[in-house]
């Protein structure tokens, strides 16, 4: 039987299981993505919260395993308006597109910056760091791409105009919509803040790199409010 203790954790998807059960969803430090069964939660006076920082305890065998315990480690949040519908989004990312047990460590410190500070960001600031999360949720799953050099390998020019290739990279074109100082920004280690116009680009490249992984099914948070 596998027991693992006091895993830092987030709750990103439940549903009903069974009568007064619930099936859940977490994303661990340790453990990548796991689903977990908690037996009798829905009667239970003590609601496990989303966006809240866990440490959760479980065990069982076989691939569905049971929730023991939990306790908050972390201060209390309450996310609403936008920023919960731009968590939710990020909590719908994670629920779609991680496989099961694959460790994602720094992702899963990437998420827990966003959530944490996401009441206290500008919308610049929280839209930036959404898309560095999406891109690093790309980078793990194998879908990485090279922002300091084009296709041909030659260094990314500031003062360039770029086109995006899916599954290959960026080409130097005149007409190109994507400026060589927005790749470079996203590229260095000391990231800044970029314009509005910066960040539509931004969000425009990343939504052309999660399509195909997505398919044809739309995001239910693009629902609530159109994360375009």
């Amino acid at each position: 039987m596998t027991r693992i203790e006091n895993s830092p954790a987030f709750l990103i998807h439940r549903r009903m299981y069974q009568g007064s059960s619930l099936l859940l969803d977490f994303f661990t430090k340790d453990h990548g993505k796991i689903r977990l069964i908690a037996r009798g939660a829905r009667s239970s006076k003590t609601s496990l919260q989303m966006f809240q920082r866990l440490s959760i305890s479980y065990k069982g065998k076989g691939d569905l395993k049971s929730l023991a315990n939990w306790e908050i480690s972390d201060e209390p949040r309450r996310i609403i308006g936008d920023d919960l519908i731009l968590a939710i989004y990020a909590n719908e990312l994670l629920s779609r597109l991680l496989a099961e047990g694959d460790e994602h460590s720094k992702l899963f410190n990437l998420y827990w910056d966003f959530i944490k500070n996401i009441n206290t960001q500008s919308s610049s600031e929280k839209e930036f760091s959404l898309r560095l999360f999406e891109n690093q949720l790309l980078q793990e799953l194998g879908y990485g791409i090279d922002f300091s050099d084009d296709y041909d390998g030659i260094p990314i020019n500031p003062a360039n105009n770029y086109e995006f290739h899916e599954h290959q990279g960026f080409v130097s074109h005149t007409d190109g919509k994507i400026k060589g100082s927005i790749l470079l920004n996203f590229a260095s280690e000391n990231k800044v803040c970029p314009n509005n116009n910066h960040l539509a680009t931004l969000k425009k490249l990343n939504r052309k790199r999660l399509k195909s992984l997505l398919g044809d099914k739309p995001l239910k948070s693009r629902e609530l409010f159109f994360v375009n």
